[in-house]
């Protein structure tokens, strides 16, 4: 029997998904996973968090903290007369009124530094979210070609199953005519049982890895989902040189940039705590009067307006707060602060270490990956060409079925290698290009 001749680039799947919803390709995926992560909504909103404590940071060095109270009290009791200097028996209710104003000049830079925490907390924070939407995407990435694969190697099988069942279908009518044996017909039908089994586990992969794409998409698993597992193979990749590429990665990476941001943030707060051994200063302001009401004798002292302005007061003062002895509670601080800072040092140092060495072996891997990539293709040519020659053989029935599903599963694990270092090429060089700045929505 006559067959088509199977494209390895691009093989079309079999079984056409009817439905309105256009097929989501890669970068409709990667899209839509940031758009609906709850994760990455997570960081928005730390953000917003960080970009208040930045705004806190200001006003609290540049401007003073104001408050105003208000009190009523009532009294019964030997007072003296306001009118007569004299003392007798009265009942009061007095109402007072107050505005208190303060501002810290200085105070060993605490203000300053926690301008300088919080700025280098929002950058962090806003670093986080980029890192957080890559992390993301390459989950995304890597269950996007799960899921191609699948597919790819359950189309093939569907194939041969279709394959199968016409040649199961000739050989028996052959049998009906006289020109085949039983054993011919046992042999398709051990073919056909084979090729159902095969198709049954790789649809039963595909199934599964289109849930696990759904996952890290955040797409609801109740709602079709259509791919485009399309395969282009117009792609190559430019190796670029592997010690800028580290050097860039160390100075832009998230995890270098969270290590040198904690390590900033420890000096700071070493800083504010040796400042905190001086004396700090700062400046008061304020406003104070209050009403007398007498309800036995209402004419006693004066119209409302009169007694506030009467009794009004002004003040403004200045104070300096000089620490003496506190237990050793600041020196120990110190020194909490300064091993903090010891550490936050280390720590900057092992992940730039970690992410250069992770850059010279991504670049060892892509290279690798292409190598692979080279002899998996090869190497699926030629079982193609061969698996196509044993297929007419097998239809005119000159080989067995034992010769020939030999060379049909050498033919299916080719084409799962070839697929395999397809998708593994890829991702690697992703990594690289993602070592050197671009992200992987805008690789895709």
């Amino acid at each position: 029997m006559k067959t088509s001749k199977i494209i390895l680039p691009i093989i079309v799947l079999a079984a056409m998904q009817t439905t309105a919803q256009n097929p989501m390709n890669l970068k409709d995926c990667l899209q839509y996973a940031v758009e609906n992560s709850t994760s990455i909504a997570v960081e928005d909103e730390r953000i917003k968090e960080y970009s208040i404590e930045r705004r806190d940071a200001w006003l609290n060095a540049l401007s003073p903290s104001v408050t105003g109270s208000a009190s009523v009290a009532a009294s019964s009791g030997r007072l003296t007369d306001p009118e007569t200097n004299v003392y007798t028996t009265l009942k009061t209710i007095q109402d007072s009124y107050q505005i208190h104003g303060e501002i810290t000049l200085f105070n060993g830079f605490n203000a300053v530094n926690r301008i300088k925490i919080a700025k280098i907390a929002l950058l962090t924070g806003k670093e986080s979210r980029k890192a957080k939407e890559d992390e993301i995407c390459l989950s995304t990435i890597q269950q996007y070609f799960n899921y191609t694969y699948y597919s790819k190697m359950s189309a093939l099988a569907q194939l041969q199953l279709s394959n199968a069942a016409l040649s199961l279908q000739k050989v028996k009518r052959e049998y009906e005519l006289g020109n085949k044996s039983q054993q011919d017909v046992l042999e398709k039908e051990v073919f056909e049982a084979q090729a159902q089994y095969t198709f049954a586990e790789y649809n039963a992969q595909k199934n599964k890895a289109l849930m696990e794409l759904k996952k890290v998409m955040f797409y609801p698993a109740d709602q079709n989902l259509v791919v485009d597992t399309l395969i282009e193979n117009n792609f190559s990749a430019e190796i670029f040189d592997v010690g800028a590429t580290a050097q860039y990665a160390v100075e832009t990476n998230f995890a270098t940039i969270n290590a040198k941001n904690n390590m900033d943030i420890r000096q700071l707060e070493l800083k504010t705590a040796r400042w905190q051994m001086i004396p700090s200063i700062g400046i008061e302001a304020g406003w104070n009067t209050y009403h007398t009401y007498y309800p036995e004798n209402k004419e006693m002292g004066g119209p409302f307006n009169d007694q506030i302005k009467n009794h009004a007061k002004k003040y403004v003062g200045a104070g300096i707060s000089i620490p003496l002895y506190n237990r050793f509670s600041k020196f120990s601080n110190q020194s909490r602060k300064k091993a903090e800072y010891q550490i936050a040092s280390f720590e900057y140092e092992e992940r730039r270490r970690e992410i250069e060495n992770a850059v010279y072996a991504a670049y060892d891997d892509a290279i690798s990956a292409g190598k692979s990539l080279e002899a998996a293709k090869k190497s699926a040519e030629l079982n193609q060409k061969y698996f196509e020659a044993a297929q007419k053989k097998f239809d005119l029935g000159t080989i067995s079925y034992i010769d020939y599903n030999d060379v049909f599963n050498n033919y299916l694990e080719s084409q799962a290698k070839y697929y395999n270092a397809i998708f593994d090429y890829r991702i690697k060089n992703a990594v690289i290009d993602y070592y050197r700045g671009k992200s992987y929505l805008e690789q895709f």
